[in-house]
């Protein structure tokens, strides 16, 4: 399992760990949606605003 940082909140919220590339994710304090730009299998892995 991985922690990302919301950019808006800077918040860490969990990933399951299968999430895919384009799969919408949300914040767990503040909601705000984001779209994986890469699978959360790899080490390194981005989210992107999707209002």
């Amino acid at each position: 399992m991985q922690d990302l940082s919301c950019p808006i909140c800077s918040a860490d919220f969990p990933l399951s760990g299968d999430e895919r590339k384009g799969d919408e994710v949300f914040c767990t304090y503040c909601s705000t949606p984001f779209r994986m730009k890469q699978n959360a299998s790899q080490e390194d892995c981005e989210l992107e605003e999707d209002f």
